[in-house]
């Protein structure tokens, strides 16, 4: 590690202890170390397949038995099996575990992961919102509620909702869905408790998380960009340290638990 980065690592040590509230936002570049490609990028999956239409939860609002045939009979975009195959075989790797490490120290109030693969709950993730939803489990559209699937392969679509009668979709966030109004009203409660924002492996690109940044910059918070690339959060940031997210959470946890 170049030594302006050895000083900027000391000065993150420095403002993560000094603050009683301390949160993660994990975008994919977390679960990039586990094999789960991202969407954009040079080896995206829509460089290799090409980006779909932006529209997905239309569709689905406008015939979800026509979706749910789809979905049963494979008739999906290319791109959505070899994402699904990825997050099946992914394991959190020591970054997830070390986040879960300082959780449980107290260093770690809280997680909001834009991530979708489940790798984070795997991890022992406690104060966890998963902005985007979960790959394995359900959501009613009207009532919010999540239950989880029973099998890997749906083979026939799922019953309306037990506890209000609404449509069941799966708990992921389609293109075009508005995030459930529960999570995030959970995750604005979160970045407003916050005193030092770690931002890690996120571009701050997808709307309404990384709007949230912008909030809570011109609140005085403290914004991390733990990131191996330029992000959206270069002017806003208090620190910025180009290295992957497992690598820095090996380094900080090291340094932080002297």
């Amino acid at each position: 590690m170049e030594k302006f980065q050895k000083n900027n690592l000391k000065k993150i040590i420095e403002l993560l202890n000094s603050s009683d509230n301390n949160i993660i936002v994990l975008g994919a570049g977390m679960s990039v170390e586990s094999g789960i490609p991202t969407f954009r990028g040079e080896n995206g999956l829509w460089k290799k397949y090409g980006t779909p239409k932006m529209d997905s939860y239309k569709k689905f609002l406008n015939n979800p038995e026509e979706w749910w045939n789809n979905e049963i009979n494979m008739k999906m975009d290319k791109y959505i099996y070899e994402l699904r195959h990825k997050i099946n075989v992914a394991k959190p790797h020591d970054g997830h575990f070390i986040i879960s490490k300082l959780e449980k120290l107290g260093i770690i109030k809280g997680v909001i992961t834009q991530n979708i693969d489940n790798l984070d709950h795997k991890a022992g993730i406690k104060n966890l919102i998963e902005i985007h939803g979960n790959r394995t489990k359900f959501r009613c559209i009207e009532c919010e509620k999540t239950f989880d699937r029973n099998e890997i392969i749906i083979k026939k679509p799922p019953k309306n909702c037990l506890n209000c009668n609404g449509i069941v979709k799966f708990d992921t966030v389609m293109f075009g869905e508005p995030i459930p109004k529960t999570k995030l009203d959970k995750a604005k409660q979160l970045f407003n408790q916050s005193k030092v924002i770690l931002a890690i492996g996120t571009s701050a690109t997808v709307r309404p998380i990384s709007g949230l940044f912008w909030i809570a910059e011109k609140e005085g918070k403290k914004i991390i960009d733990i990131n191996p690339n330029e992000t959206n959060l270069k002017e806003i940031s208090t620190h910025n340290l180009k290295i992957n997210a497992k690598r820095f959470l090996e380094i900080l946890e090291k340094e932080i638990t002297k």
